[in-house]
């Protein structure tokens, strides 16, 4: 149920100002827009623990913080990216929301790729349809408010039948002042019939203040394609991330789409997967590493629209510490889509005596010629394989490291992306050192 935004709700008043002035520096047709997703987050409102879809997400932060955009900066120091950008790479880099032409490599790009700033982009129909689009699964007031005050963003388009062998590296910095600040990346990403591509979407936080950041990534994939994307967020300690991930998928397209959530205080992923034409194949899969009082929430949706479809989940979670995971994850088989073929599994391995999970694997099907399974568990470490580790001189804190990335391992070894899988490993190192 939609809640009505109170007129003297902070968020509401620091930013409407900023939201009439980018619209008004806006090209017609997306001023138009952008007045139409104010009015609408505006309606909604922040929603609150009693809503259902956001019981275990309390965001009363953003109902108290006067949140502004943060002014641009240039980086002088870049030791700290070096993580993330590699020359192997096609790297478009923005810095608190604005791209950095000094930290991107778009020299060269591949034969049939074209990536175009939203600020740039002539041919406006294509994204106009992007805007308009939605999902049961979308965080709708998120949605909205980064369609009024996204001040910068990219749009990628894969050519019919290219294959695109560099990996296409999004990264997104926060960095500098930012204390309250918030940040709208925005991304869209096309895929044409035939074509195939590896994308990497990085949320680096170099900042050690409170901001919040909502991105909104849309991608469509035409008949035939092959996208591999993997999202890594790696927030500070302090930062609020709510994103929303959107996938079209035509018929016979394969996607392999995983979420790796290790930063931010809290941190909400809502990923749609709609498969609109017939015998797609879609792995969408997950992984999280808490500690401290981190809360990640993840809600997925995979919606089988026509027969013959397959898909793949696991999302699997580690938690230390107080932190808090929750994963809700549906399912749809619509009456059309006879001889699905769906999995899903959730895992959590529970290392802190305060550590808490809510699971909630959902199956809502309306064919009766379908094979679909879904569970969930939620364990600890083996004591006999730590013991025995410890016979071995090795100490219960190293080997509590060890069976971790053991965990961690399987579902890393699964990535299709060599590459891409060595950057998430590296990534992974620090936040898995601290486990105990």
């Amino acid at each position: 149920m939609p809640v009505t935004a109170q007129p003297t709700n902070p968020i509401f008043d620091s930013l409407k100002e900023d939201s009439v002035r980018i619209a008004g520096a806006s090209a017609p047709w997306l001023k138009e827009i952008r007045g139409n997703a104010w009015s609408r987050f505006a309606e909604l409102g922040i929603p609150t623990t009693r809503h259902e879809e956001w019981k275990y997400f309390n965001l009363a932060a953003l109902s108290t913080g006067r949140f502004h955009l943060p002014g641009t900066i240039e980086l002088a120091d870049v030791k700290e990216l070096q993580i993330y950008l590699s020359p192997e790479d096609v790297n478009i880099v923005f810095v608190n929301g604005v791209f950095s032409q000094k930290l991107s490599s778009m020299g060269q790009l591949p034969k049939g790729i074209e990536i175009v700033r939203l600020s740039e982009i002539k041919n406006v129909e294509e994204i106009r349809d992007f805007f308009t689009r939605s999902t049961p699964n979308d965080p709708e007031p998120f949605v909205s408010l980064n369609t009024a005050m996204h001040q910068d963003g990219v749009a990628i388009r894969v050519a019919d039948k290219a294959i695109v062998e560099q990996i296409i590296h999004i990264v997104h910095v926060s960095t500098g002042d930012l204390q309250d600040a918030a940040l709208f990346p925005r991304t869209f990403l096309t895929v044409g019939k035939s074509a195939q591509i590896s994308v990497l979407e990085s949320f680096a936080g170099l900042s050690d203040v409170k901001y919040f950041i909502n991105p909104v990534t849309d991608i469509h994939l035409g008949e035939n394609a092959v996208l591999n994307y993997y999202k890594a967020q790696i927030e500070n300690s302090k930062a609020i991330h709510v994103g929303a991930m959107r996938i079209w998928q035509e018929r016979n397209s394969q996607l392999e789409a995983f979420t790796l959530a290790a930063g931010a205080q809290m941190a909400r992923n809502n990923i749609s997967v709609l498969s609109q034409g017939e015998g797609t194949d879609s792995i969408v899969d997950g992984l999280y590493i808490l500690s401290d009082t981190q809360v990640v929430d993840n809600h997925t949706l995979i919606d089988h629209q026509q027969p013959n479809c397959t898909s793949h989940q696991l999302y699997k979670g580690i938690l230390n510490d107080a932190s808090h995971a929750v994963f809700n994850g549906k399912i749809f088989v619509q009456p059309i889509a006879q001889k699905t073929n769906s999995y899903q599994l959730n895992k959590h391995l529970v290392l802190g005596k305060q550590a808490r999970v809510d699971t909630k694997p959902q199956l809502e099907i309306s064919a009766d010629d379908v094979k679909c399974t879904h569970g969930a568990t939620i364990g600890q470490l083996n004591e006999d394989e730590l013991f025995y580790l410890q016979t071995r001189s090795i100490g219960r804190e190293d080997a509590v490291r060890m069976l971790s990335r053991g965990f961690v391992d399987d579902i890393l070894d699964k990535l299709r992306n060599q590459t891409i899988r060595q950057k998430l490993g590296k990534l992974l190192s620090r936040k898995i050192a601290i486990l105990r």
